[in-house]
């Protein structure tokens, strides 16, 4: 069940919002933790201790996210070693609109009693 949920949901998010599964999930975790306020930030540590992704990874789906226009990263002013992360406007659109698609996905899988079924059958 989980192989095929994640799956459709990577498929999905890419195909309606290019949005991998993992930025989804990093723009999720930035949204909950700077929540609607204007200029909210997140130490990017805090992101990994959430995160399944290893520092490396969460670092590189972080650029990729950047790059896009969607979060942007600030040195912190009273440790070098930290950065925070803020969603920007079109980070959060972007959030906004995929929701839907990844709510409808889990709902589909989860919700569905014949899921499983289909499930042991296409193994």
């Amino acid at each position: 069940m989980y192989h095929n949920t994640s799956c459709e949901l990577e498929n999905e998010l890419q195909a309606r919002h290019d949005l991998g599964l993992s930025e989804f999930e990093v723009l999720l975790a930035l949204g909950r933790t700077c929540g609607d306020q204007a200029g909210g930030k997140a130490k990017m540590k805090d992101l990994e201790a959430e995160m399944y992704l290893s520092q490396s990874a969460l670092s590189r789906t972080v650029t990729r996210l950047e790059k896009a226009g969607l979060v942007t990263r600030a040195a912190c002013d009273f440790d070098r070693r930290a950065n925070f992360l803020m969603l920007t406007p079109a980070g959060r659109e972007r959030f906004e609109a995929a929701k839907p698609t990844h709510r409808a996905v889990l709902v589909k899988h989860l919700s569905d009693p014949g899921s499983s079924e289909r499930e042991e059958a296409c193994q």
